[in-house]
């Protein structure tokens, strides 16, 4: 393990509020060693910052993307307490550019930041781009009737009337959900992007560290309507990934699933975040749990001219 790694895997290790997706332990259960770096900025041996990637190699170019079933990346900024605005601002430019003059020379960059980093001035400045995408985060979990009763009407009649035919189960077999989500976009004349090994590889993480579960619903003969796979750490709970058998889709399954998720992430942490959707259909259906609509920043550059010629 590389010195820099061995300091961030350090710094986590005492720093439980770094979100699960930016964490050593998140990058190193879920890549080779040799698929992912992560960049540190430091001051008297105290880490002030840090943005982990993974590099993709794809013919000739060499990138860094958003990494599968990992919905946010970028820079975690490691503050002060008790720090002045002004001075805030002037930690997170220096910080910030720190990071950004150490990325690597690739292709193309490209991640999706977490809905706390609001300052990508210093990414600005050294020409790359922003996207604002939008997630629904359910800011208190702690009064479930109120949180209930913020779900649109449609939400509610549709749990109301999945409850009276389907039960709820915890289950440990996330090929079901692989095979599930194989079905569902061959239906559509699609290849399903994830793979079986990264899926495992995934929930294998979260079970060993007690940190996601998922979720069945299903019929009295047995027929599995639904499945979600959310997780949580100390900040959130999030919705990663899930799917419906097409003949059960209007069952009210997935609806049932999220509200129970949701009960189930307030005897464990603050939040509940759905990490939204740019499709209009599951961004209105996102919507309709009555959650905060928050934006968050994608922030890509492309510096091959061949990737950028291909790309237009």
């Amino acid at each position: 393990m590389s010195e820099t790694k061995e300091k961030y895997k350090q710094f986590c290790a005492t720093n439980p509020f770094v979100t699960m997706f930016l964490s050593y332990d998140w990058y190193n259960a879920m890549f080779d060693d040799a698929e992912w770096e992560v960049v540190i900025v430091e001051k008297n041996d105290n880490i002030l910052g840090f943005l982990p990637y993974q590099i993709f190699k794809k013919k000739t170019f060499t990138m860094i993307l958003p990494p599968v079933l990992t919905p946010y990346q970028g820079v975690w900024i490691n503050y002060p307490e008790e720090q002045k605005y002004t001075n805030r601002l002037s930690f997170e430019k220096e910080v910030v550019s720190d990071i950004v003059a150490q990325l690597p020379e690739t292709d193309s960059f490209q991640q999706k930041f977490l809905p706390e980093f609001t300052n990508w001035l210093p990414f600005y400045w050294s020409d790359f781009k922003q996207t604002t995408r939008y997630t629904y985060i359910i800011e208190d979990l702690f009064d479930t009737d109120k949180v209930f009763a913020d779900f649109r009407d449609n939400i509610r009649r549709e749990i109301r009337k999945a409850e009276k035919s389907l039960s709820i189960e915890t289950i440990t077999d996330i090929n079901l959900l692989y095979d599930m989500k194989v079905e569902a976009y061959a239906m559509n004349g699609e290849v399903y992007p994830i793979s079986k090994e990264a899926l495992q590889r995934t929930f294998k993480y979260c079970l060993d560290t007690s940190c996601g579960e998922l979720l069945a619903a299903k019929d009295e003969d047995g027929n599995i309507h639904s499945l979600l796979f959310y997780v949580w750490d100390k900040n959130s709970a999030y919705y990663l990934h899930g799917g419906t058998t097409p003949v059960f889709k209007t069952s009210g399954s997935m609806s049932l699933l999220l509200w129970e998720a949701i009960k189930r992430s307030g005897t464990k942490t603050k939040t509940f975040n759905f990490e939204g959707s740019m499709v209009e259909s599951i961004e209105r259906y996102f919507r309709a749990f009555g959650g905060r609509q928050v934006p968050y920043f994608e922030i890509s550059k492309t510096n091959s001219k061949l990737l950028k010629l291909l790309k237009h």
